[in-house]
């Protein structure tokens, strides 16, 4: 891996391009399989997950059951983990999940190396490299294939945010004033007032609101319409 290998991940305009320079530092250290994600988790419990990987057909079909996935150690600690980390059988055996390691194995996902970027409360990047040989056992290598894990989505963190993150929300123009209006700290009664129309109507506009953008009240979507750049 070197700067140029960086530089194509950060620079990468489209999702092949990405994943083409993902793969590459992947083999670069040793690794043939890869997997790139994005999760985006609104407030509303919707969890739609953007992955980019080169498993065969069959093992992508068993990746996609949520409720296996939510069964598996390396997918539950890169929910929540904050540094990179490497696997192996002993991973998966001392969390009595040694028969979900079996079934990897026969995909080939032997051992590997993964991290996850926590983006705010609501974004997640992880990504990680996988492999039929043993992970190196000095701590020397062990420590330099953590750190260019971990340095690999630092680079890759901007264009995976471009490319790889849902469309963002629609307001409508009534939507958009009503909220302008909110951010001001107005009740429904007095939107309704300066607007000509109805509290029921100003109250349903901002359920409306609340559910496009996922969030649970009035000030959360004020706030994240404003980080969205849907209001100025």
């Amino acid at each position: 891996m070197n700067q140029a290998d960086l530089d194509a991940l950060r620079g990468a305009s489209t999702e092949a391009e990405l994943f083409g320079a993902f793969l590459n530092i992947g083999h670069s250290i040793g690794f043939g399989l890869g997997t790139l994600g994005y999760r985006y988790a609104p407030l509303d419990g919707v969890v739609p997950v953007r992955g980019l990987g080169n498993p065969s057909q069959a093992w992508r079909a068993r990746h996609e059951d949520l409720q296996l996935a939510k069964q598996d150690p390396i997918f539950t600690r890169l929910q929540f983990s904050k540094e990179p980390f490497l696997w192996d059988a002993d991973t998966y055996a001392q969390c009595g999940a040694g028969p979900l390691w079996e079934e990897g194995a026969a995909f080939d996902y032997f051992n590997g190396v993964a991290a996850s970027l926590h983006l705010g409360v609501d974004r997640t990047i992880f990504w990680g490299f996988d492999r039929r040989e043993a992970l190196p056992r000095d701590d020397r290598s062990r420590m330099q294939l953590l750190a260019m894990t971990q340095l690999i989505g630092v680079f890759a963190a901007s264009s995976v945010e471009r490319l790889m993150r849902p469309p963002a929300p629609v307001l409508s123009v009534v939507q958009r004033e009503i909220l302008l209006h909110a951010k001001q700290g107005r009740s429904s009664w007095h939107i309704a007032q300066l607007m000509g129309i109805g509290a029921d109507t100003v109250n349903y506009h901002l359920k409306r609101c609340r559910a496009i953008l996922g969030v649970a009240t009035r000030h959360q979507a004020v706030a994240k319409a404003f980080e969205l750049g849907l209001l100025e």
